[in-house]
């Protein structure tokens, strides 16, 4: 059986900021969340939301054997460098690296080592087990059921000492924790904090949840029918997400920046002004944002 201190020693020698562990089990709470979002709509374009939805709030019908779910924690605030007047790109999108690849290669180590101190059948190597936004997998879900922090207002996950820039990684394991306790989710210290509603530009964020249609990073990343005319040509339009909410959050109010090297701004953000961007075809867009220009 795994101990969780072990699982976090092990996260923090591969990268991590932090790490929990918790016993497998289906949201039940979240997946009726889930449901009552998707009635209403709020997905968008998003469809794939509503599919593959057991999997997604049952790590058992995602990965059959799994019995513990580790959640791990990355910072990724950083200085955003853009001149003033560029167009804005949110700080999850200006790293020079895929971030996708970075959290998945400290994943790939904290598998090593867990392997190393309880053997191979700690994972089951006949499916994928370790994810970062790349399965039907609630990450945010699973980090404040390893009792690491809570969701906020804006629906973003909140760490209490590394806020709400962080990239999740998700690993699946076919052992289960001891002692056979259930880790407490973490409080919600939100309160009657609203400052995260009352920034956002399109009201996107409300008090019953998030409608994504109406948030600037969906309509800047996620959807692809042309922009509806009440966003056309408004302020709050940036290149590439928006980070309204999580600016005024208390808990992102005194953060360290660039603690990973390899999630640092992509230096060409730095240099390149609004002409410049107006004088770059969207594919070039799209290559610079992806980090595949590189």
């Amino acid at each position: 059986m795994i101990v969780p201190s072990c699982i976090r020693d092990f996260a923090l020698e591969a990268g991590f900021d932090d790490a929990g562990a918790t016993h497998a089990h289906r949201l039940d709470e979240d997946a009726q969340r889930l449901e009552a979002w998707l009635r209403k709509g709020c997905e968008g374009s998003m469809q794939y939301m509503a599919e593959n939805f057991e999997k997604r709030v049952n790590p058992e019908a995602l990965v059959p054997g799994t019995k513990t779910v580790v959640c791990a924690v990355l910072s990724y605030y950083k200085h955003n460098p853009q001149p003033q007047g560029a167009p804005y790109i949110a700080l999850s999108g200006l790293s020079e690296r895929d971030y996708h690849e970075v959290v998945k290669q400290k994943l790939l180590r904290l598998e090593h080592s867990l392997i190393a101190e309880y053997g191979p059948a700690v994972v089951n190597n006949d499916y994928q087990h370790l994810f970062c936004d790349s399965a039907p997998v609630l990450e945010r879900a699973w980090a404040r059921e390893c009792g690491l922090g809570w969701i906020g207002k804006n629906r973003q996950f909140i760490h209490p000492t590394l806020g709400s820039y962080v990239h999740l990684g998700i690993l699946f394991l076919n052992e289960a924790l001891v002692p056979d306790e259930p880790t407490p989710a973490a409080a919600n210290r939100c309160a009657d904090c609203n400052l995260c509603l009352r920034a956002c530009p399109t009201k996107a964020i409300r008090e019953d949840g998030m409608d994504a249609r109406r948030c600037v990073s969906y309509l800047t990343i996620e959807r692809k029918e042309p922009l509806p005319d009440e966003h056309k040509d408004k302020p709050y339009m940036g290149l590439y997400g928006c980070d309204n909410c999580q600016r005024v959050c208390p808990y992102n109010s005194d953060l360290t920046p660039d603690r990973h090297p390899e999630l640092s701004a992509n230096p060409l953000f730095a240099q390149m002004t609004a002409q410049d961007w107006q004088a770059t075809s969207r594919r070039q867009k799209s290559k610079l944002l992806r980090r595949l220009a590189k």
